[in-house]
């Protein structure tokens, strides 16, 4: 075999498409391939070569990192002479398809790009769209984690579909059923307690905020439930959080934990997750809560179609549609109604890990990354 392969991401974090791509390079690796990892930004050479150190918030300044990234990006891969070149993220999706290279590109597409950059002002965001679609015109394969974001390149970007292909997001099921067995110490368990979960970075995207206003709304309706909120993560809005918590009277009621080695044992503990982030695609931690059974409310755009049955109501159970876009707005208003009836639902029913059992049969990182490898 010996095909090599060169994998480019934007930086090597704590981010879903961060740790598929070096569980991939494993893979890759176990199976002959020669592999070699790229990241634009970052300082660990045992792990990856990096192209520079920080990424800056001045959007001149990006602009000239772009080209220096650009230059480092072709210099590195012309020395490896890669047979494919498979990016994960935007950035480095973009600086890949302008690589004038004899090799077959291919891009993932992890986040819901037309929501993702609603926040910029209509000129940057025409630049935006234009960029991307002259950039994935031009890589002869895009995968997407969900047909969420396959539709939103086709009508938002004018991708041909042809060159679309949905892999979702799978994980280790043995391992983490494994893991999920192990006792809780980080705090006691309140075995009277409800407790709804959520994992993940603390940014604008995953809108852990909404969680709050559920917490509130169902201690205020349903108090006999005894509600608990479980969120683990880091990030820049954890001040502003802990904050929200603080204005709603629930610091009793929500505990916040950093990341941990090992999410699972919380997870499985839960009695519902929560996931109601606003663009991303198919975040890893949904099939983790599917692998463990554990009932989950998502938006709409977080929670694919394609885990469940075919012709069931059972996504439309487990799902809301997002109506309110500002950031930790106290109103308890109509989608907080919404979301807790679906919680209520899904707390009885648990219609949502039914309606998952056949997609979770296949929910395996090895059918993942043969998938990858069958688009080589």
């Amino acid at each position: 075999m010996n095909k090599r392969v060169l994998l480019v991401i934007d930086q090597i974090a704590s981010g879903g498409a961060e740790k598929i791509l070096l569980e991939f390079n494993n893979y890759l690796k176990s199976q002959g391939y020669s592999t070699k990892i790229f990241s634009l930004y970052g300082n660990n050479e045992t792990i990856a070569a990096s192209g520079l150190k920080n990424n800056s918030a001045n959007i001149v300044i990006k602009y000239i990192q772009q080209k220096i990234l650009f230059k480092k990006l072709r210099k590195y891969a012309s020395s490896f002479s890669p047979d494919i070149i498979f990016s994960f993220l935007e950035r480095s999706n973009v600086l890949v398809s302008k690589l004038d290279i004899d090799a077959t590109k291919i891009v993932t597409v992890h986040n819901i790009l037309s929501i993702q950059y609603r926040k910029l002002n209509s000129l940057i965001n025409k630049f935006v769209k234009s960029d991307i679609n002259r950039a994935y015109s031009k890589v002869d394969k895009i995968i997407v984690v969900s047909d969420n974001i396959r539709q939103d390149l086709i009508q938002e970007y004018n991708i041909p579909s042809n060159k679309i292909f949905t892999i979702n997001n799978r994980i280790d099921k043995a391992e983490i059923i494994k893991q999920a067995s192990e006792p809780i110490t980080e705090f006691e368990l309140d075995n009277d307690s409800c407790y709804i979960t959520n994992i993940g970075r603390f940014c604008y995207q995953k809108a852990q905020w909404k969680i709050v206003k559920v917490i509130k709304k169902l201690k205020t309706e349903y108090p006999q439930l005894n509600v608990k909120g479980l969120i683990i993560g880091e990030g820049i809005l954890k001040s502003k959080l802990m904050e929200f918590i603080s204005d709603l009277n629930l610091e009793k009621d929500i505990i916040i934990l950093p990341y941990q080695s090992n999410p699972y044992k919380f997870i499985a503990k839960s009695n519902l997750f929560l996931l109601p982030s606003f663009f991303e695609g198919c975040p890893i931690v949904l099939s983790e809560v599917v692998a463990l059974g554990i009932p989950f409310v998502g938006s709409e755009k977080a929670i694919p179609k394609e885990y469940f049955d075919v012709n069931s109501s059972y996504w439309k159970d487990a799902t809301f549609e997002i109506s309110e876009f500002e950031e930790f707005g106290a109103c308890l208003g109509p989608e907080t109604e919404d979301i807790t009836n679906k919680i209520m639902n899904q707390m009885k029913t648990k219609s949502s890990v039914i309606g998952t059992r056949i997609w979770n049969n296949s929910n395996d990182k090895k059918n993942q990354f043969e998938e990858y490898v069958d688009l080589f």
